[in-house]
């Protein structure tokens, strides 16, 4: 991986140490790593009988109570969803155009104010949204290699903090599905926990608060998704975790990849 590192950001944090809880930080950190999996090279099989007979019953149902006090219809037409896209044209582009709209507005900053779009404890914002392109040349009108970017939410750019060699880019794609070993689309964003920022004010409660960040930024994107002509999506947590963040150039104890979304053209 080619690094070049320049100091151009408007704010360096370097006053988090003076407040952080290492303790605590460490105790968060093997917390989430305890969910972490490894898939790569194993055949183990997850699920029981037991836990399959069950998923049968539970799946696409609400949990609801037995008994209540009272029912009120409400007045509403049943209407079809866009759902999860999982079979994209590959051979269809995205554009510049249409990947700048759905970048700004599912993680940009609003013109009149440093908020977002989704909400954040504190306005600390601790999760890292990555653009990760899996292709050379996939974006129509921009010259864009495979890598890792980021978006600069100040300057409205985009910043390729990683670039991979063929070999670096097969080892990426054998732990972003190491079961399948399915390439879904040339296109995905990961959802990085900066895990210094997210305990730093509220503790362990504020771990909490990166994970519902994580699900209100993916609706975002959904939504943003939504609004171009035959743009889909789907979420993914089936990659190996400190493998894939690892291979992404991020730190897999403090910068964790927690969620994966691919997305494309249908």
């Amino acid at each position: 991986m080619n690094k070049v590192i320049s100091n151009q950001s408007i704010y360096w944090d370097y006053k988090i140490q003076g407040v952080l809880d290492e303790d605590l930080l460490n105790e968060v950190i093997k917390f989430h790593q305890s969910s972490s999996v490894i898939r790569r090279d194993t055949n183990v099989y997850p699920y029981n009988n037991e836990t399959l007979n069950w998923l049968k019953d539970a799946e696409f149902t609400d949990v609801l109570p037995n008994i209540y006090e009272d029912e009120i219809p409400l007045k509403v037409e049943k209407m079809n969803f866009q759902n999860s896209v999982r079979d994209f044209n590959l051979d269809m582009k995205i554009s510049i155009d249409e990947l700048s709209r759905v970048l700004y507005k599912s993680f940009g900053r609003s013109a009149d104010s440093p908020s977002k779009r989704y909400p954040s404890a504190g306005a600390l914002y601790p999760i890292i949204p990555i653009l990760f392109l899996l292709e050379d040349d996939r974006v129509l009108g921009a010259n864009l290699s495979v890598g890792a970017y980021i978006l600069d939410t100040t300057s409205l750019t985009l910043k390729r903090y990683c670039s991979w060699s063929r070999d670096e880019l097969r080892e990426f794609l054998m732990v972003l599905n190491p079961v399948e070993n399915r390439i879904y689309s040339p296109y995905l964003i990961g959802y990085a926990i900066n895990m210094k920022k997210a305990v730093a004010k509220y503790k362990r409660r504020g771990y909490r608060h990166a994970l519902i960040e994580i699900g209100l930024m993916a609706q975002c994107f959904r939504e943003s998704c939504k609004e171009e002509e035959r743009i889909g999506e789907f979420c993914w947590s089936g990659f190996d975790d400190n493998a894939l963040t690892y291979n992404a150039g991020l730190n897999p104890r403090i910068s964790p990849i927690a969620l994966i979304q691919w997305f494309g053209k249908y």
